[in-house]
Formats: structure tokens, C-alpha cells, sequence
């Protein structure tokens, strides 16, 4: 139940202060507002109806998970500056699809996972640059 609180008062937070923004500068910071608002009514709600799933604890194979997803994404925030937004992203996507799969992984699979990962990619290049006006890192490494 906190946790629905904590995102429903970060969501308002976010609401909140994009009163401030431009009209194009509002869209992204009231979109995720508008979705952590919904997300912790739904958990408040699930949770007072007794509904709520069990907290357990990590499973001993989830600690490794949780830590190599933390590592990625460290990884994938020292490589904006270096090798760009479109690079850094897809071999983050990747790797965090690989750390997240219970399947073994095959070639198919990876190959599927690097396919939609250029495509999630693309897609918000497209809505930050030409959508939003966002500049995001062209990478020093090859260019």
C-alpha cells in the first residue's frame, strides 16, 4: 500500500509541476504522471480490497537478475555520451530482454529480441527528436 501512495504522490508531483512547461515540454512529464496516477489507484485499490500479490522476497536466481538489471542499465547510462542514443538502447534492450527471459535463449530468440529492440529504438528517436524536439546523444564514437 505505500508504494501506491509513493506513486500516486510522485505522479502528482509530476502533474504538478508540468504546469510550468511549454505545451511540447508538458506532453511527456503529464503522460507518465497521468500513467503512475493510474498505476497506484489501481495497486491502492487492489490493495485495500485484499487483492494485492504476496510480497516473497527475491527468489535466489531473481538476486542475480536484480543485480545484473542494475548493472545494465548503469552500463546503458555510461554509453549515451560514448556511443550514442540508437546503440547504447538497442544493446541495452537486448541485454535487459536476455536477463529477464526464464527460456533457455536461442539464436531465434536473440535475433527477435535485437529486431524489436532496433524498432522500440527508432520509434523514440523519432518521437524525441522530430515529435518532442528533444536532442538526444549522437554518440563521440563514430561521429
Amino acid at each position: 500500500m505505500a508504494v501506491a501512495v509513493l506513486l500516486m504522490l510522485v505522479a502528482v508531483a509530476a502533474l504538478w509541476e508540468s504546469r510550468e512547461f511549454s505545451a511540447m515540454g508538458a506532453i511527456f512529464p503529464r503522460t507518465i504522471g497521468t500513467a503512475l496516477l493510474v498505476a497506484g489507484a489501481v495497486s491502492l485499490w487492489r490493495s485495500l480490497r485484499g487483492r494485492a500479490p504476496m510480497s516473497r522476497g527475491i527468489p535466489r536466481d531473481g538476486a542475480m537478475r536484480s543485480l545484473l538489471l542494475v548493472l545494465v542499465l548503469v552500463a546503458w547510462i555510461a554509453m549515451l555520451e560514448r556511443v550514442g542514443f540508437a546503440v547504447a538502447g538497442v544493446v541495452g534492450f537486448v541485454a535487459l530482454a536476455a536477463i529477464t527471459e526464464r527460456e533457455p535463449l536461442t539464436v531465434a530468440r536473440l535475433a527477435r529480441y535485437l529486431v524489436v529492440g532496433v524498432l522500440v529504438v527508432i520509434g523514440f528517436q523519432l518521437l524525441f527528436v522530430q515529435g518532442l524536439k528533444v536532442q538526444l546523444p549522437p554518440g563521440t564514437l563514430f561521429g
